[in-house]
């Protein structure tokens, strides 16, 4: 199930959810949520949206500490380490808790054993656009464009394991496109050289693609959800072409390992009706990020078969961090 059906049919069970959470009024601590990436990027973006209002639902001070480095995974070890005592808390994401464990040789924690799934946050889209000089106007044009004799296409990558990076070549698996891979250091560089015309196309999120094309810098070809995006309704999806090609960016919160199981079932009811929150709602989908959320054992499965799905994609690749 992608994570938007499972968060939308959460989302709707969430009262009866939040009812059955006993209380919690007697906890004074500040919560911790730890954002293991640097400030101003969606991570950190959609949980300062969610911070104040989360608090208010606690009761409680809620700050946030960015610990950054190592695609995320240096926060993430820290809160992996922490007391379980409900005083501390990740803002993982697909990299820290889906994608790492596949294409890092070594890690210093387990994003499943030494975490314990609070709910699912958020799905950012992505998107497959081309430099307009590539003469293909939906997906199934560019797979067969780069088929022909004599053509020579590229494609940009924010790094070797990257979500671009594995979407794309699963792309290549269930078609046979032919497609040179270009990585970057980072998504800001890889999509310079995409509008400068270096490289032929990306995928990339919504919300950093959607002003170039709007301006006509790149043309869209379909977004890479199980579903359509909110804010581009009229694009295809590449799964309506190729059923076997889907992937979204998604947003999860992490308690420690061994944190007792009604402490995260107070986190999620306060989470969940945070994210049903129409102002809230209304604000992440202003940066492109779908509110979801999930009970804690549907996160678990959730991240279980995202784990397995992106480590076939990255053996199959040799796909390695850099």
């Amino acid at each position: 199930m992608s994570p938007m059906r499972l968060g939308r049919r959460a989302l709707l069970a969430a009262p009866a959810v939040a009812i059955a959470v006993p209380s919690r009024a007697q906890e004074t601590r500040p919560l911790r949520i730890v954002v293991p990436f640097p400030p101003g990027g969606s991570v950190d973006l959609v949980s300062r949206i969610v911070q104040p209002r989360l608090a208010e639902r606690l009761g409680r001070a809620v700050v946030i500490e960015n610990r950054t480095g190592a695609s995320g995974m240096i926060g993430s070890a820290a809160v992996a380490q922490a007391a379980p005592d409900g005083s501390t808390i990740v803002w993982g994401n697909i990299a820290t808790h889906g994608i790492n464990v596949s294409i890092y040789e070594r890690m210093a924690y387990d994003p499943v054993a030494d975490f314990a799934p609070v709910t699912l946050a958020c799905a950012i889209s992505f998107m497959l656009v081309v430099h307009p000089s590539v003469p293909a106007r939906n997906v199934r044009e560019l797979v067969e464009l780069s088929k022909q004799p004599g053509q020579h296409l590229t494609y940009g990558s924010a790094g070797s394991g990257s979500l671009p990076h594995l979407l794309t070549e699963m792309l290549k698996s269930e078609t046979g496109a032919r497609l040179e891979h270009v990585p970057f250091r980072g998504g800001g560089p890889m999509l310079i050289d995409l509008v400068a015309g270096t490289i032929n196309a990306v995928f990339a999120d919504v919300p950093s693609l959607l002003p170039h094309v709007r301006a006509g810098a790149v043309r869209a070809l379909a977004v890479a959800g199980a579903e359509r995006s909110a804010l581009l309704p009229e694009l295809p999806t590449v799964a309506e072409t190729y059923p076997g090609v889907s992937g979204t960016a998604w947003h999860g919160v992490f308690a420690p390992a061994r944190t007792p199981p009604e402490t995260v079932a107070a986190l999620n009811a306060a989470l969940v009706a945070v994210l049903r929150e129409p102002e809230i709602r209304e604000r992440l989908l202003g940066l492109g990020a779908e509110p979801i959320a999930s009970t804690p054992e549907e996160l678990r499965r959730f991240q279980a078969a995202e784990i397995a799905k992106w480590r076939t994609i990255a053996r199959a690749v040799g796909a390695k961090a850099e």
